[in-house]
């Protein structure tokens, strides 16, 4: 297995993980979900921000990244915990016949080898979809709940609510 930067041609692959995994399209929901599916031009726009795991020269996960939590997310997140001096995962994807092989663990490993004196922060969502396995994996990586995130209306869902989580 090899963890690295996404490369430009990778943005097809990242978008059709993206959308394998998302919740409509996902045939195995308890072994997570994502809400949304990345489009193609934004991958392709943003490539820097996504770190890919190959086996085979096959993307078989990724983790798409920002510096920081979105400012405008803020307003609704009841912080408990520091998030500063963090890097924001987007969202972590592995294809569903890889899981269970420590893909996950290496990418968030690889990032956090790239910016070695930050934590990493994650949204978990809780509510309507309880994603435990997305909440159980990042709990096993020693991740700790420093927040609550809640809006009536998020990504489609109604009486959302997440757990931002800290490493």
């Amino acid at each position: 297995m090899i963890i690295e930067l996404a490369k430009k041609e990778d943005y097809i692959s990242i978008h059709n993980i993206s959308k394998e995994l998302n919740i409509e399209y996902a045939k195995n929901k308890e072994k997570g979900v994502l809400l949304r599916i990345i489009p193609k031009e934004f991958i392709k726009n943003n490539i820097e921000k996504f770190i890919v795991a190959r086996i085979d020269k096959n993307i078989v996960g990724f983790l798409w990244f920002s510096t920081e939590y979105p400012k405008d997310m803020l307003k609704y997140t009841e912080l408990i915990g520091s998030i500063e001096n963090c890097i924001y995962s987007e969202q972590i994807a592995v294809k569903e016949e890889f899981q269970g092989q420590y893909i996950g663990k290496e990418l968030y490993k690889f990032l956090k080898n790239s910016y070695k004196e930050k934590g990493i922060l994650v949204f978990v969502n809780t509510a309507p979809e309880e994603n435990r396995a997305s909440l159980s994996f990042h709990l096993k990586l020693g991740f700790k709940v420093v927040g609550e995130f809640y809006r009536e209306d998020f990504c489609g869902f109604k009486d959302y609510k997440a757990n931002l989580l800290k490493l």
